[in-house]
Order: structure tokens, then sequence, then C-alpha cells
């Protein structure tokens, strides 16, 4: 399932429901889904998302400084070629 989004996010009868939404091929704003969380796990489940999405984002960080780092260094080798043509 492809989540594009958050509805409608509730906490009733010690349950939090959150509404997932996507996008149709319309364009249009659907739901997709729900996930449901006892009252208990929402504190669990919210930190493990976290620290997932921030171990993600480190290494997607850690793949961009390495290919960054390979693109500028043949541009900085053509640099000092053209400055002493």
């Amino acid at each position: 399932m492809i989540v594009d989004g958050l509805g409608s996010v509730t906490f009733v009868n010690g349950v939090l429901r959150v509404q997932l939404t996507n996008i149709n091929g319309e364009g249009k704003i659907i739901e997709a889904g729900s996930i449901e969380i006892p009252g208990a796990k929402v504190g669990d489940v919210i930190q493990g998302l976290a620290s997932a999405s921030k171990g993600i984002v480190d290494k997607l960080n850690e793949s961009s400084d390495g290919s960054e780092e390979k693109t500028k260094k043949p541009s900085s080798k053509s640099k000092s070629k053209n400055k002493t043509n």
C-alpha cells in the first residue's frame, strides 16, 4: 500500500485510529486504509517509526554525500585543466 498522506486521526475508546490517504489516477485524494493502535502502544509505535525514518534519512544522506563527492572530484579536475590550458 502506498501512503501519500494522513486523513483524520482520532483517539476513541483507547485506540488511536489514523486514516491513510493516497492520490488516485484522477489526482483526487482517496482513503487507502487505516492504522489502529492500542493506546498503550502509541508511544512505542511512534518512537519506532521515528527511529526507522531517521535511519533511512541518514543512509540516504550518506549515499548522496558519496555521489556528490564523486561528481565534484572530476569537475574540480576538469576545472584545473581548463585553467592551465
